[in-house]
């Protein structure tokens, strides 16, 4: 399809080309899928490993996100800034594409004396 094409930067394009190519020869050998194998299989194929994509991409965004924009958080009973704490609280999060574990950023609050996850605020977002 020429929009979702053009979602990509031609070096991803490629890189992109290239992960279909490897999951491919991952799944059916450097040769292709044998003349039996029907399109309905190579369809599952392609859908699992697209759901598998998804999951991937969304377990690196969050991260992404939690590591760029949770280095600091107010308390949400207090409104003091808290403080991060090395604990984080791991859970599993239903995508569309199945579930992923969702690590989510801690924080303590010097003055009320109680843990907090900031990111549990914004799921729903």
């Amino acid at each position: 399809n020429e929009m979702e094409k053009s979602m990509l930067s031609p070096q991803a394009r490629q890189k992109f080309d290239e992960l279909v190519a490897l999951l491919a020869e991952e799944r059916y050998g450097p040769n292709g899928p044998p003349i039996d194998t029907t399109f309905a299989e190579m369809e599952q194929f392609g859908h699992q490993a697209g759901r598998m994509l998804g999951r991937a991409i969304d377990e690196h965004l969050t991260a992404q996100q939690a590591d760029e924009h949770f280095q600091e958080a107010s308390c949400p009973t207090c409104g003091a800034s808290g403080q991060s704490n090395a604990a984080q609280k791991t859970r599993p999060l239903q995508t569309l594409d199945g579930k992923i574990p969702l690590v989510e950023p801690a924080f303590h609050c010097p003055t009320c004396s109680r843990d907090f996850f900031p990111s549990a605020e914004r799921l729903g977002d």
